[in-house]
């Protein structure tokens, strides 16, 4: 049985991407397949399916759900937290209308740009700018589609095309904030700081300038296709109408308040103001709290503030519902990936076939972006895998930075390709599409700036 396992585990897959297709309910199927995987584990004879530090509860039938509690705990104190406090945050924004007020202000001077493309290239450099200091991608794609996507549908661009590059800025995320590129440099013994300058800057500048090119070329193709097909989304007269009529009658340093947690994340963070270190979450709650504040003030109705300051939480609650748990199970799938035994598998017939470092490190690559694309989550498919990077360079001679980056790398670039990744179910529901809608508007531009980085990783290390 224990030799059958990754071949066990590989028709799971399978099926599990077959019901993907099928549009079978993903984060059910998801808790089913890693289920699967697991049982498949435990009957090939692993002793032990749960992480580090986590004691057994004595009956391996029961492991299998202190495993999924497990996971969840950790993702529920990290990225999915931060999901929640974004969702609610944006939530709260529109809420008193200081999104709106933002886009009225900021669409003056962008609806006088020619070209809406080259403003659509300008915001994807601007969101990877910003990953130097917003590390979740979730997180990102809700600060921009607070501030920045109503403006692209405001200069004439689709919401579709917006929601596209809005979902795929973060395809790097970068050391020291990021705590994915602090683990991936851990993992290989390198400091953090030369990590980013040794390793991440040399191929995630070239690579993104050419993501950014194909983003701007696939959305202007596509939105002529379907304008000409008569199935380009549009957004509803009415709704921008009743959102200009909201905009007009808040006042206007009501648009300064969206920008609160991207100011105080600019400067109180290890790369400026070292001393002081604010993170997504904390920046967002401060915002929130100030925009409750200065509402009050404006308004002097304490029943009615408090009452919109409510929106957070329901915020929150919408995300858990429709990100969160999706990323517990898809954790659970990641594990149950490798405790089958069939990402080991992959690696040991790389180095058996004789690809080298470089060959063994893009199969290595290869199933982090499958485990990825399948679950939706880059980090449960990270964090869960690349612990892996030291003894694949180790078995080359080969440098562990190296390895780890690649497999970073996998699982940021093929996020956005993966209808069921959080970040593409958010910026599918702002543009009113599916999510395999968005995924066809992103899977060239990720895939070819894939390409690009791994192919500079080789050629730079």
């Amino acid at each position: 049985m224990h030799d059958m396992m990754p071949y066990l585990a590989l028709v799971v897959v399978i099926l599990t991407g077959w019901g993907i297709v099928k549009k079978v309910q993903v984060n059910i199927l998801l808790l089913f397949a890693g289920l699967a995987l697991n049982i498949i584990a435990l009957l090939g004879g692993v002793p032990n399916i749960l992480p580090k530090g986590i004691h057994s509860t004595g009956f391996q039938g029961f492991d299998l759900f202190a495993l999924l509690s497990a996971l969840s705990k950790k993702q529920a104190a990290t990225t999915g937290f931060i999901i929640l406090v974004a969702g609610g945050f944006a939530a709260y924004m529109d809420q008193i209308g200081a999104t709106d007020k933002l886009v009225s202000i900021c669409l003056r001077p962008l609806q006088k740009l020619k070209s809406p493309y080259l403003v659509l290239g300008a915001v994807f450099l601007l969101g990877n700018f910003l990953g130097l200091v917003v590390t979740s991608a979730a997180g990102m794609a809700m600060l921009l589609a607070v501030s920045v996507y109503p403006l692209l549908l405001g200069i004439g661009l689709s919401g579709i095309s917006a929601a596209a590059v809005i979902g795929s800025v973060l395809v790097v995320s970068y050391a020291p904030s990021s705590a994915i590129a602090v683990l991936s440099a851990n993992t290989a013994g390198v400091d953090p700081m030369t990590y980013l300058i040794q390793y991440q800057l040399p191929v995630a500048v070239p690579a993104i300038l050419v993501t950014m090119v194909c983003h701007v070329v696939a959305q202007a193709y596509f939105d002529k296709k379907d304008a000409a097909a008569g199935t380009l989304v549009k957004v509803d007269p009415a709704t921008v109408l009743a959102k200009a009529k909201k905009a007009k009658d808040t006042p206007a340093y009501y648009a300064l308040l969206p920008l609160v947690p991207l100011v105080l994340l600019f400067i109180f963070n290890k790369l400026v103001y070292k001393t002081v270190v604010l993170d997504v979450a904390t920046a967002m709650f401060m915002g929130w709290v100030v925009g409750i504040l200065v509402d009050l003030l404006h308004r002097r109705s304490m029943t009615a503030c408090f009452s919109d300051g409510f929106a957070m939480f329901k915020g929150m609650g919408h995300m858990m519902q429709s990100v969160v748990g999706l990323i517990f199970v898809a954790a659970l799938f990641a594990a149950g990936l490798q405790n089958a035994g069939l990402v080991g598998f992959l690696i040991d017939t790389a180095k058996n076939a004789g690809f080298g470092l470089e060959g063994t490190s893009i199969v290595v690559s290869a199933v982090i972006g499958l485990v990825t694309v399948l679950t939706g989550s880059g980090v449960a498919a990270f964090t869960g895998l690349v612990p892996i990077a030291p003894s694949v360079a180790a078995g080359f001679g080969g440098d562990p930075a190296v390895v780890a980056m690649m497999m970073q790398l996998a699982s940021e670039f093929l996020r956005p390709v993966s209808p069921v990744a959080g970040v593409v179910i958010i910026v599918a529901g702002f543009a009113g599409v599916a999510p395999l809608a968005v995924v066809r508007r992103t899977v060239i531009p990720c895939c070819v700036g894939l390409v690009v980085a791994l192919g500079l990783t080789l050629v730079f290390f």
